[in-house]
């Protein structure tokens, strides 16, 4: 860790500015209190004061390097009074040698040296307290910040392994259907079968190429999902219609890779596999104040009896919009007559910022 005051030229200049004000107070005390003459109040306040300036950069080193636990300790103790020691020897010293040299005339204030040392001594060791004080608050409020970051960053290190084993399950459940799928039709059908594959490689391949991204553009992934609807078309042939009506304005939102995957397979799932008619996958998406929703509806034949695995895909949904946005009201579902409704709500602000 560097030293504090000496990172840049503004902590430089607000330690060496501290300094001056202290000199300053400290001519004011001589001139105006001692009576002592211009010159000598400030040849004795800048020349004290300025050594002990020069002198308390190293102490940074000494308490930066001396454990402090939160616990006062015989050692820590022992090494901040040699150090107190050695820094008040070195400093009285100095400032005696230079001072009385400077006015060796001027016997009023050598008189005045010898009996002002009592209060030097006093605050040299207030200086060194200080001093200390402000260093270890300093050492704290940055071991607090690499705290901080070290837990935002293992925060961020267990969403991403989260969000990713969301995502994991969303390939394999759809790639076990479709190939499924593919294998009867090769039978029943090889050219819808060659057709389904030729499809299907597409689609994987934006998965693959987006699969360490965390945001698409809603309409990448608008083309995806019509891909996966012409491989399930493919499959259920006229039984199975969809329809998109969006907005311009939500072409460029950014919103979580492959987030919508889930709700199309949910309409396939619950809607076409368990209808004897025709079924249509409706999607819209328009702006609002504050937020973008997209709307996806389908028709359901009532009374069916539910799929096996009922609900797993939305629940994955709202557990990466939760991760996500930290909001875990997003994703709303109605049902209403015999069309079920699934509504996305993708927050404006955050939305245009990824």
């Amino acid at each position: 860790m560097n030293h504090p005051f000496l990172q840049s030229i503004r902590t430089i200049g607000f330690y060496f500015g501290t300094w001056v004000l202290i000199s300053v107070i400290h001519f004011s005390v001589l001139f105006f209190f001692y009576d002592e003459m211009f010159i000598v109040a400030v040849a004795d306040s800048a020349i004290f004061n300025m050594l002990y300036c020069i002198m308390a950069i190293p102490i940074w080193y000494a308490v930066r390097y001396s454990q402090f636990t939160g616990k006062i300790t015989f050692n820590l103790v022992f090494s901040h009074v040699v150090s107190l020691i050695i820094i008040l020897f070195i400093w009285f010293g100095t400032g005696r040698a230079i001072l009385p040299s400077i006015f060796p005339d001027n016997i009023d204030y050598q008189h005045f040296f010898s009996k002002s040392m009592p209060w030097r001594v006093i605050s040299g060791f207030l200086y060194y307290m200080i001093i200390v004080m402000v260093y270890y608050v300093i050492i704290y409020y940055n071991n607090l910040q690499e705290k901080l970051r070290n837990e935002s960053k293992l925060n961020e290190m267990v969403i991403d392994s989260e969000l990713n084993l969301l995502k994991a399950q969303i390939n394999p459940h759809f790639l076990f259907n479709s190939l499924n799928s593919v294998s009867s039709l090769t039978i029943t059908n090889p050219e819808k079968a060659q057709e389904m594959v030729v499809k299907l490689s597409d689609f994987l391949r934006y998965t693959v190429s987006r699969n360490n991204e965390k945001f698409s553009s809603l309409q990448l992934e608008f083309e995806n999902t019509r891909r996966y609807l012409d491989i399930e078309k493919v499959r259920f042939g006229s039984k199975l219609e969809y329809d998109f009506i969006l907005n311009e304005e939500c072409t460029s939102i950014q919103i979580p890779v492959m987030i919508l995957q889930p709700l199309y397979e949910n309409a396939v799932k619950h809607g076409v596999y368990e209808s004897t008619g025709k079924v249509l996958i409706n999607t819209t998406c328009h702006v609002e104040e504050c937020c973008i929703e997209i709307s996806i509806k389908n028709n359901f034949e009532p009374g069916a009896p539910l799929r096996k695995g009922a609900g797993i895909g939305l629940k994955n949904i709202r557990e990466r919009l939760k991760l996500i946005y930290h909001n875990e009201q997003l994703l709303q579902t109605k049902i209403e007559g015999n069309i079920f409704e699934a509504i996305l709500i993708i927050p404006k602000e955050v939305a245009s910022m990824k």
